[in-house]
């Protein structure tokens, strides 16, 4: 087995594990950790021997989402750190976009995504592009990009009715566990503690099928995605989401309420500070 530098990849009775490994940055995606998740991804798909894949986090998060504080190889940008503005979020929002189709054609074993706390903005898009999710009860999901003017979540109206993904999207606000298995995000909610047992327990399930079975039916199941628009939805949000972010770097995000210059605030005095005047407003998530 390869060795990470952000990620722990371990293997059992024919099932791989992979967990981010940046907990003091609540698991952040550095472009360390997303290439190392990318990597394990790869070594586990290509291995014979495994038959499912487990994919969690290490601390209080599966991930928080883009490291909006952005230092050395952490920042949000394209895979060249020279590529700024414009160009550099086009071709990152690429970069993602690809990334996604290859995972939905090399990876033919099931991902389960075993959410042991915040799973949150990009962090939160990584973790639905696992083919179930197991939350802990300790799970948050949330998609707060709408709040500084970006896309949000693209592939959550396939987890959830149109509805749900508009009321999370639109709003920014978190979700709890609970919620989460009330409508459908989820496929189980389990104490903290029991959530790699029960994603083991689960993931073990699928060694006893034929490989050949899982990978076909798993494929006519992306397949039915595809044609539902999944993959032009996508290629779409990426172009719009490159956009947005290039113009917060050139504008200045201000909020709609009382004209507080948001930027500002991040270059001042940091992102703690710019996200709590990000959501001063909505005051405390409903935590739906």
């Amino acid at each position: 087995m390869a060795e990470y530098k952000n990620v722990i990849y371990e293997k059992k009775d024919h099932v791989a594990i992979i967990t981010n490994n940046n907990p003091e940055r609540l698991n952040a995606l550095s472009l360390g950790l997303k290439q190392d998740i990318d990597d394990a991804m790869m070594e586990a798909a290509n291995d014979t021997d495994v038959r499912a894949i487990i994919w969690t986090g290490a601390g209080r998060a599966f991930s928080a989402g883009a490291n909006m504080g952005g230092r050395g190889d952490e920042g949000q940008g394209a895979s060249d750190p020279s590529l700024q503005g414009l160009v550099g979020n086009v071709i990152a929002a690429e970069d993602y976009r690809e990334w996604g189709l290859k995972w939905q054609v090399a990876i033919t074993k099931p991902i389960i995504g075993a959410i042991n706390g915040y799973a949150l903005g990009r962090g939160f898009e990584y973790a639905l592009h696992s083919d179930m999710l197991i939350a802990s009860e300790k799970a948050i999901f949330g998609a707060p990009e709408i709040r500084h003017g970006t896309i949000a979540a693209t592939r959550l109206p396939f987890f959830v009715s149109p509805q749900w993904a508009k009321r999370i999207i639109l709003t920014g606000d978190h979700v709890s566990a609970e919620t989460a298995l009330r409508i459908g995000l989820v496929i189980d909610v389990v104490p903290h503690e029991e959530l790699m047992d029960a994603a083991f327990n689960l993931a073990k399930r699928f060694t006893y099928i034929p490989p050949y079975a899982i990978r076909f039916n798993k494929r006519m199941i992306d397949g039915t995605l595809e044609a539902m628009g999944m993959n032009s939805a996508l290629a779409h949000s990426s172009m719009v989401d490159a956009i947005g972010h290039a113009t917060q770097r050139e504008q200045a995000l201000i909020r709609i309420t009382d004209g507080v210059d948001l930027k500002k605030i991040q270059q001042e005095q940091g992102v703690r500070a710019y996200i709590h005047a990000r959501d001063e407003p909505f005051g405390p998530s409903p935590h739906l």
